[in-house]
């Protein structure tokens, strides 16, 4: 009976689970048996084997089938025997019953023929078919009647395919192989199953079950055929599973990255409306510029000498409009800043936080932190603990604040236990991040701003040149008019309204006015000789002398360097001087020597705070009141 126990003292189901289906699962699937299927034929090779030998004898598997034992059949079943052992092993036992009971007509004629065909030549000698009938029929003689049938050409040789088509048309001819057959299958799974297992096999593997082949042959083929394609349908559905992983992958981070762009762009318009909102400074300065725009085109229209008092006017209005003009852009500023640092430290810090944590940099910082903080965490709670944990909590201190020590590390990757306090930790993190985030936003908008304000300063230094260029400075007492009576190609000229001086504008160029000491330079003079100022860059291009101005210029450039480097040698002589006369006086013996060193001091001290000869004549006295002193004492 199956109920009792098996090799190492198993029950057979447990047997055939532990030890036979890990080693044969794949050929259980490449001969098509499911796993029920699998331990019925477990189950029959068991009832088979009495002596738990693990092997099927000849006469056990007689016993089993229920047939008499036969040459033919003991041959069938040497076959079968694939290591030539005398008995079958189980997975013997599972190929040869699938391989026989999988046999059709032809496929039975076939393996009948190769048992004799030893040669492989595809005939058979009539010695050696006479030799097949007896066996077959178990009989000392074979019928002399069928012999005839059998060689129907009389050339004293048959073919397989001659065999074939006897078979054919006269079956009983091997009727014991075919009997033997329906009892294999009857004792497994039934004829039903084995009949649709055979029709399996012709679809599959016709062209290996060709009569070109031998029945192991054949079977050997198949079996390797089946485990390539079950080698290839592993590697179809391994690339299907990573395919399909990566696909789901994929599609997860884009759904990621459509909801964190959905997120952005929800935030860009929150914030755009917000920033859309003009402040009061904005607007403020939006009209001011407005009004000098309007002023600038004022000054740009041609001006005749009747309207010299408001063109004067006008020109202060401008200048006025430019310095309200610079300390409102500085208020809007401030306004402007005042309102992106409340959104860096509120919805704009949070946003560009959020988008960090998810990032692996950001994953990576949050789980160090977290270490950082549980780890402050325990020791500040153990340095109020136990005698032991009063002890052990200096060992979560790290010398260097924002490290971990390794005891830290070991005690939170083994937190599981305490995830509260980790949890804690987490958020703590999570918050710290935040917090610098915010910090940083807010330094970044800071920077930003300090920026925006170099530039401004140079934006309104460079509209101020602008100016100058086109209508002269604030203080200028030259207005551009305009004579509608006068010769084409004359009718603009300058006029200096203070003094009555009028300068046409020679060939369309305007005459270069000193920005310093508002009086005209003539067109040959590299600089204004009325002050001493060279020509500003306005002014260069009005320059038409036959010496090139920048050799002019550069040679006033290094005069001016040399005077500067002769007074700073005059002044390193002076202090060499100062300092030998103090080294003498080092030198001087007595009380003497050291009133005259704080006598030179005094004077220079005072030399250079006052610079008056007085101070002199005070050293002088105060030497002389020392030295009468010393001669009393």
């Amino acid at each position: 009976s199956i109920s009792r126990r098996y090799k190492f003292g198993m029950r057979p189901k447990k047997y055939f689970k532990n030890k036979v289906m890990p080693e044969m699962k794949e050929t259980f699937a490449i001969l098509g048996f499911s796993y029920q299927h699998a331990y019925t034929l477990f189950k029959a090779f068991i009832e088979i084997d009495f002596d738990n030998s693990a092997e099927i004898t000849v006469v056990e598997f007689h016993k089993f089938l229920g047939l008499k034992p036969s040459r033919f059949s003991e041959r069938i079943f040497g076959i079968l025997d694939l290591d030539e052992s005398g008995a079958l092993e189980f997975n013997e036992f599972v190929i040869g019953i699938w391989n026989f009971c999988t046999y059709d007509a032809l496929l039975i004629t076939k393996f009948a023929f190769d048992i004799f065909d030893i040669d492989d030549l595809g005939k058979l000698q009539m010695a050696e078919c006479e030799a097949l009938i007896r066996m077959v029929y178990d009989e000392a003689d074979a019928d002399p009647d069928l012999m005839k049938k059998i060689d129907a050409d009389n050339d004293g040789e048959i073919t397989i395919d001659e065999f074939a088509d006897l078979i054919r048309r006269q079956p009983q001819i091997l009727q014991p192989a075919f009997d033997m057959q329906r009892a294999l299958r009857a004792k497994c799974f039934g004829a039903k199953y084995w009949e649709i297992a055979t029709e399996k096999r012709k679809e599959d593997f016709a062209g290996y079950d060709s009569l070109a082949n031998s029945s192991w042959e054949s079977i050997q083929k198949i079996l390797l055929i089946k485990e390539k394609e079950r080698e290839e349908q592993a590697k179809r559905e391994q690339e299907e599973f990573v395919a399909e992983a990566h696909e789901r992958m994929t599609e997860h981070k884009e759904k990621k990255t459509e909801q964190f762009s959905e997120q952005q762009a929800r935030r860009e318009k929150t914030l755009a409306r917000i920033r859309s909102k003009e402040l009061p400074e904005e607007k403020d300065e939006r009209e001011n510029w407005e009004s000098f725009a309007e002023c600038k085109v004022n000054m740009e229209s041609d001006c005749e000498f009747s309207r010299l008092a408001w063109r004067i006017d006008e020109r202060q209005i401008m200048w006025d409009l430019i310095d309200k003009l610079k300390e409102m852009h500085e208020v809007t500023m401030n306004a402007q800043e005042a309102r992106d640092l409340s959104l860096a430290e509120g919805p704009d810090g949070d946003a560009k936080a959020e988008a960090y944590l998810k990032t692996k940099a950001g994953k990576k910082k949050i789980k160090f932190d977290t270490t950082v903080c549980y780890a402050n965490m325990i020791h500040r709670n153990w340095a109020k603990g136990n005698a032991l944990q009063r002890v052990l909590a200096p060992m979560f201190k790290p010398e260097v604040e924002g490290q971990v020590t390794y005891l830290a590390r070991f005690v939170r990757r083994w937190a599981c236990g305490n995830r509260g306090d980790l949890d804690i930790a987490y958020t703590e993190a999570v918050g710290t991040t935040r917090s610098s985030y915010h910090k940083q936003e807010r330094e970044r908008t800071i920077d930003h701003y300090l920026d925006l304000r170099k530039q401004a300063e140079q934006d309104f230094k460079d509209l101020v040149t602008e100016v100058i260029e086109l209508f002269g400075t604030r203080n200028t007492r030259w207005e551009k008019l305009y004579d509608s009576n006068a010769k084409r190609g004359q009718e603009y000229y300058y006029y200096n309204w203070k003094i009555g001086k009028t300068t046409a504008c020679k060939d369309g160029e305007d005459p270069a006015i000193c920005e310093v000491c508002d009086e005209e330079i003539e067109a040959v003079d590299f600089k204004c000789f009325n002050c001493n100022t060279l020509r500003s860059n306005v002014n260069q291009p009005k320059y038409h002398g036959r010496t090139p101005l920048d050799q002019l210029m550069e040679v006033t450039y290094l005069n001016a360097k040399e005077n500067d480097l002769s007074a700073l040698d005059q002044k390193k002589k002076d202090e060499d001087e100062e300092l030998q006369m103090d080294v003498e006086d080092d030198e001087a013996e007595g009380f003497l020597g050291r009133a005259m060193r704080s006598t030179r001091k005094f004077k220079r001290s005072f030399r250079k705070s006052y610079g008056g000869k007085k101070i002199a004549d005070i050293g002088s006295s105060v030497t002389r009141t020392f030295r009468k002193s010393i001669d009393k004492g």
